[in-house]
């Protein structure tokens, strides 16, 4: 008998997509199916989406504000429509080819417009394949996500799903809280690490602007003689390597372009400061790192940071001083406020989602 077959679609808008579509054909492939990713957008319209997502990495890295009004448009435009214009016809018919060649036995969507064109191919050629809608943010739920004919919308938490059946008066079948997947290798360190005298090691993402990461890095190495960073710098990495060359050389700063090993680099680090996107936070939630949180994008990152504020492993800061004095009261007392945020993420109930999102959709739409 042939293994069965799951189809993911994503997109490469920021990390959430993809790495929620790789982590769920990770563990298809663990037990036994095959399991493909698609971009079908990239695939389809390849100068299309890179215009798109360039659009998108200037919001994010220059003006946030922008996305915020891009976002806000995108939640009330009637998608069901869009999909059936000329521009995203050689997507659906990309689709459509994908779909006959695979023959999945049921398709998971990453990002709500996939949802609206299967539809969309049901009715036109009566191709009838299960799907389920996987979330990949949490509580500030945008209508897209929840107006095509899925038969099931999963969302991170309960606290989503209580969202959405009140603010958008859906039926509560179709919507399942089951948890936001990551791939299995981020798992907690074998040793739990606890910083002593300040001891601290630190990830920052360096999502802000430029000045912002350079007071950020100025105070924490100033005010935190004992601390090291890692520095996720992304554009910056150049004009940060020269600009703390000395930290550098003393092995008290280390900047990378980006990792290729974030399990192992949660792994070995106390603390997580960056952006709230919901899958750095979710692997975090994974390897029981707490966090601090100073940037946000408008609209739908506001609900993760809610998220994580609600479990109390984590903190919000809005400015470098804020962010020294939080780090200052997270170390206080032998780390004391440290040590209580990563108990409740030791003890969170947010990890092997993967696992819980098969088990919908086995019995959801499987069954």
């Amino acid at each position: 008998m042939p293994n069965k077959k799951i189809l993911i679609l994503s997109v490469g808008y920021g990390k959430g997509h993809h790495s929620a579509a790789y982590a769920m054909a990770e563990h298809y492939e663990q037990c036994g199916w095959q399991a493909r990713v698609v971009d079908v957008c990239q695939l389809a319209q390849p100068w299309l989406f890179r215009l798109t997502q360039q659009f998108y990495n200037f919001c994010v890295r220059r003006m946030p504000w922008l996305w915020g009004v891009t976002y806000a448009l995108t939640d009330t435009a009637d998608w069901s429509r869009l999909i059936r214009g000329p521009g995203l016809r050689p997507v659906m018919n990309c689709l459509a080819r994908i779909l006959h060649s695979e023959n999945p036995d049921v398709v998971i969507c990453t990002y709500p417009l996939f949802a609206y064109m299967l539809d969309e191919l049901k009715r036109q050629s009566g191709c009838n394949v299960p799907y389920a809608v996987l979330v990949t943010d949490a509580r500030e739920i945008s209508q897209p996500w929840l107006r095509s004919e899925a038969p099931l919308v999963i969302v991170p938490d309960e606290g989503s799903r209580g969202m959405i059946l009140e603010r958008y008066a859906m039926q509560g079948e179709t919507i399942v809280a089951a948890g936001f997947p990551v791939r299995r290798a981020f798992v907690p360190a074998r040793e739990c690490m606890m910083p002593h005298d300040g001891q601290m090691r630190v990830v920052y993402g360096a999502y802000r602007q430029r000045r912002g990461v350079e007071d950020d890095l100025s105070a924490l190495l100033n005010h935190f003689p004992h601390m090291t960073v890692t520095v996720l710098a992304g554009r910056h990495e150049r004009y940060l390597n020269q600009l703390f060359a000395a930290q550098c050389q003393m092995g008290r700063l280390v900047v990378l372009r980006e990792s290729d090993d974030m399990p192992r680099l949660l792994q070995e680090h106390h603390l997580y400061i960056g952006k709230a996107g919901a899958a750095t936070m979710f692997e975090c939630y994974a390897s029981d790192v707490p966090m601090i949180v100073n940037f946000t994008l408008p609209g739908q990152e506001q609900g993760n940071l809610e998220l994580m504020l609600e479990d109390g492993v984590g903190r919000h800061v809005e400015s470098t001083a804020h962010l020294v004095d939080t780090l200052r009261l997270l170390l206080a007392d032998d780390a004391a406020v440290w040590r209580s945020m990563k108990q409740k993420l030791v003890e969170s109930n947010r990890k092997k989602s993967a696992e819980r999102i098969a088990q919908v959709i086995e019995r959801k739409l499987l069954a």
